[in-house]
């Protein structure tokens, strides 16, 4: 089954027309631990094939060694001999076979030993009996020098299992065998990938997009209890921007027993159409709750507008091998917490909350500028949370000292809102992440109101 994919390729580096299209092939054998990844490309001298495992992913501000993961990695030359890949100096493999080309690499991923390694239960994918998740960095890599190119992607696993994806989400789904239209690396490595008869897929009725939730849970589970609060959040998220971006959305959970007493779940990631979340047992939705806490779905579903469609530089073009160096952290976190609790959720009363993250902060991080602590966190922002924390709640409290200025300025005819949709529309129009000394000029043109007090006011010596 094709599934073509319209995905927004300069959000991860644009495809120039006429390029080769790299074809991946995942395959998995049910009753095993591991996934086979084929990537075939036109023929390129083997001393300058790279086969690059990412180390870190948008808006994850870490590092994680999925090298450690990726094993038998072959090159294999027009021939058909065999080049076994050497590790390199960095997170990549080389291949030995001079005087060859190469024309495909392919490796196998251990996904027991990356669930049992990585302590973090969001980054890690899964396999179960009649299940396999896998978040699309952790199992693929690229050849380097490919990574803007097209890709088509077949997945192939049992005849009697269905096959899902966020790249193009559907409720008819193939069994078996299932390919995808993709229009770069960063596309695919943002997707989800469901294999198994013990997912469940619910489309939520009545949205303004095509909605959907994909649930794998070892307890019970009401896939329409969270279809209903996502329609929530994604309403509220319209209403407040007048617009959806999205062309479709899925919301990604799993419900786990733990994999041990050191294993840490319910972190939420966000992806350009999609959000994942992992919990252990406890946290599993079970029935209706008119009081439920949606936060967590509004703040990562609101990422879909910023920083995920309007970013500065470091989280766009992204650098797969590191851990990138954000300066605008503050902002992609803070604002958006900003706008999920005054605006959608209507909390004005976690501003508190934000202060008292600040005031409780040690002096190693008082003492930090918001563009220092914004690239300290871009590799540690949750593995020091004190960072994270102070970093998202600095970003709140200046969008809300943005908002009051703009709301006495224009007599309430304009808010953090209208700076919000300068930012997304001056991205639109440039088609590139915006500068850091181009921020608050962007926002005082889009409100008509001058913000530069405000922005010195917290890039002042105040926090140096």
């Amino acid at each position: 089954m094709k599934i073509l994919c319209f995905i927004y390729t300069l959000l991860f580096g644009l495809t120039v027309h006429g390029q080769q299209t790299v074809r991946y092939t995942l395959t998995h054998t049910p009753n095993s631990n591991n996934i086979e990844v084929a990537i075939n490309f036109e023929p390129m001298k083997a001393e300058e094939v790279y086969l690059i495992v990412p180390r870190s992913a948008p808006g994850t501000y870490s590092l994680t060694n999925y090298m450690a993961f990726v094993e038998q990695v072959v090159g294999t030359s027009t021939k058909g001999t065999m080049a076994k890949g050497t590790i390199g100096d960095g997170s990549f493999f080389t291949f030995e076979a001079e005087g060859e080309l190469l024309s495909q690499v392919s490796y196998r991923v251990d996904l027991e030993k990356m669930e049992t390694q990585l302590l973090d239960g969001g980054a890690s994918s899964k396999s179960r009996t009649n299940y396999v998740g896998l978040l699309g960095y952790s199992v693929f890599g690229f050849v380097e020098g490919l990574e803007g190119n097209p890709i088509e992607l077949t997945l192939k696993t049992a005849p009697s299992w269905p096959i899902f994806s966020t790249l193009a989400p559907t409720m008819d789904r193939p069994k078996g065998s299932a390919s995808f239209q993709v229009g770069n690396f960063g596309a695919l490595a943002d997707g989800q990938y469901t294999l198994g008869e013990d997912s469940q897929i619910y489309q939520v009725p009545n949205a303004p997009i095509p909605l959907f939730v994909a649930i794998y849970s070892e307890t019970e589970v009401n896939l329409e209890e969270i279809g209903r609060r996502g329609l929530l959040a994604l309403n509220g998220l319209k209403d407040f921007y007048g617009y959806v971006p999205m062309p479709h959305y899925t919301i990604y959970e799993e419900f786990i027993n733990p994999k041990s007493d050191r294993h840490d779940y319910g972190f939420s990631m966000e992806h350009l159409n999609s959000m994942t979340y992992t919990g252990d047992l406890s946290r599993a939705v079970t029935s209706y709750d008119p009081k439920a806490h949606i936060g967590g779905i509004v703040h990562h579903m609101g990422h879909s507008w910023i920083p995920l469609r309007s970013y500065g530089t470091g989280y766009r073009p992204f650098a797969w091998q590191v851990a990138p160096l954000i300066e605008t952290i503050w902002l992609n976190e803070g604002f958006t917490w900003y706008i999920s609790y005054a605006y959608v959720l209507e909390r004005p009363s976690i501003l508190n909350f934000y202060r008292r993250n600040m005031d409780e902060a040690p002096n190693f991080i008082k003492e930090k500028s918001l563009k220092e602590l914004s690239l300290l966190g871009s590799s540690q922002y949750a593995a020091d949370f004190r960072i994270g924390k102070n970093l998202f709640s600095r970003g709140a409290l200046l969008a809300h000292d943005l908002d009051m200025e703009i709301q006495k300025e224009t007599n309430g005819q304009k808010s953090i809102k209208d700076a919000l949709l300068g930012l997304l529309q001056w991205t639109e129009t440039n088609q590139r992440a915006f500068e850091y000394e181009e921020i608050e000029p962007i926002m005082s043109k889009a409100t008509g109101v001058d913000l530069h007090g405000i922005w010195a006011q917290w890039h002042g010596s105040k926090f140096d």
